[in-house]
């Protein structure tokens, strides 16, 4: 029997593919989390009057405002292709760690290509 190990540096440990793909996933969660409510405030402020709407178009024209709508969009599609990874998997497919593996690598490239199009739609 191994004992576990005392002193853990996150920066050596190489975690698999399908291990990263995870923790991307969750990292996805939380910036949806933060970037969902400017970008709703934003779409409220451009649906009251002519003047919000001319505020809101003026703000989604700034770079600024638009890396982070990249980001969110960038997150909201990785978040949705790792999601249906999971629920795949919750119904008993890919479970190997090969199917694993490959499942992870399809969805980063996918989600990264996606995410492509969607940056070029933005700017």
């Amino acid at each position: 029997m191994s004992k576990p190990p005392i002193f853990l540096n996150l920066l050596k440990i190489q975690l698999p593919i399908a291990g990263v793909s995870s923790i991307l996933h969750r990292i996805s969660a939380v910036g949806i989390f933060l970037l969902l409510l400017p970008f709703s405030m934003i779409l409220v402020l451009a649906s009251n009057s002519e003047e919000g709407y001319s505020i809101a178009s003026y703000l989604l024209n700034l770079n600024s405002i638009k890396i982070l709508l990249v980001l969110l969009l960038t997150g909201l599609t990785y978040h949705y292709i790792s999601g249906i990874r999971h629920l795949v998997m919750d119904f008993g497919y890919w479970q190997t760690l090969n199917a694993g593996k490959i499942s992870a690598i399809l969805t980063i490239v996918l989600s990264g290509l996606m995410s492509l199009l969607l940056i070029s739609l933005v700017w």
